[in-house]
């Protein structure tokens, strides 16, 4: 089941010395939003390369790039647009996570829609540009795929209007603009942009915390996003952390290092009793994920229908964190690595 959520979002990404310009946002969207409203939506990524937040337009545009902008935050990265997010509900759960991104992103990758994937502990979300929404839903219908909204009576009724000015738009646009629209959006060869991988030696995990239980563990999420010097660490292996926090008005979802989920109450978290250690492939590209497309299905299907290696996956703008299990670490790293160049010969 594909779910349209009604948040309108919007993407940041930032170096991980800004952090604090950014930390009064979050803890107003931590605690003192509306975490039950329809539209509550946010997602914190920090990884080797930076910090990734997906939020509503309001509040990426009125909390955090004021903040940034007047911090003079060096690379600064701000996609044009708002996007919007499907939720992809699977009763087959974690152990079969890797299959559904997959399934999910096939269709995707040869209609030629780039898109972002978030892997959680109780589902995964896709998010695609707003004027592309349409399209993707049909795309995904024509594979078989069920979708809850049926653009009839209702806040999506308006979304078919919406592509039909797009394209009229498009067809105003210069032939030459047109080209490189489509070559930017053209199925890529993630290697082709491939500037770094990097495995880190923390384990991780991923959790659910319990909605009902918000004041138990709100305070300890807002210490490990904003305040990482103040977890306990026996180790450097927190300067080099990954965290991924995500949170609706449903559901949220943590993965982090273990030393990040040792800081909570126990009886705050949801895990798999038998879950076995997990560890990240973090992948950086040149240029933005946005302007591509077939990014996670050239990752995912050599993974996990091929090799059967059971995967998350989450997006950033310029990056790709593969999280398997520590067991399938090795296999996962060989699989993803790109060919070696051809030697040169000379005439």
């Amino acid at each position: 089941m594909i779910t349209i959520l009604p948040p309108r979002l919007r993407i940041i990404n930032f170096p991980r010395s800004h952090l604090v310009q950014v930390t009064h946002a979050i803890v107003k969207i931590l605690l003192f939003a509306d975490t039950n409203a329809n539209d509550y939506f946010f997602s914190f990524t920090e990884n080797a390369y930076g910090i990734s937040i997906v939020a509503n337009e309001k509040a990426i545009e009125q909390d955090f790039l004021p903040a940034l902008k007047s911090a003079n935050c060096p690379d600064l990265d701000i996609p044009n647009g708002v996007f919007r997010v499907l939720q992809v509900d699977d009763e087959g759960g974690q152990e079969l996570g890797g299959k559904r991104i997959s399934e999910i992103s096939e269709p995707l990758a040869e209609g030629r829609f780039s898109i972002l994937y978030i892997s959680t502990y109780q589902t995964d979300f896709v998010l695609v540009s707003e004027p592309k929404l349409y399209q993707v839903m049909q795309a995904l219908r024509q594979c078989g795929f069920e979708i809850e909204e049926e653009y009839e009576d209702g806040e999506y009724s308006n979304i078919p209007n919406m592509i039909e000015e797009e394209e009229r738009e498009k067809e105003a646009e210069a032939e030459e603009e047109e080209e490189h629209e489509k070559r930017s959006s053209s199925p890529v060869d993630p290697t082709q942009f491939l500037l770094d991988t990097n495995v880190l030696l923390n384990e991780l995990q991923c959790v659910g915390l319990n909605r009902h239980y918000r004041s138990s563990w709100v305070l300890t999420v807002l210490k490990a996003l904003c305040y990482p010097k103040l977890v306990p660490s026996e180790s450097e292996t927190i300067h080099k952390r990954f965290c991924s926090f995500v949170t609706t008005n449903e559901d949220v979802s943590l993965i982090a290092d273990t030393q990040i989920l040792d800081t909570f109450e126990e009886s705050s978290l949801m895990r798999d009793q038998d879950a076995a250690g997990l560890r990240v492939i973090q992948i950086h590209f040149s240029g933005s994920n946005i302007e591509r497309s077939g990014i996670v299905r050239h990752i995912s299907k050599p993974l996990s229908i091929e090799a059967h290696i059971n995967m998350f996956y989450l997006s950033t703008f310029m990056t790709a964190n593969i999280i398997v299990s520590s067991d399938d670490l090795e296999r996962a790293v060989q699989i993803l690595a790109p060919p070696p160049p051809l030697p040169q010969t000379i005439d």
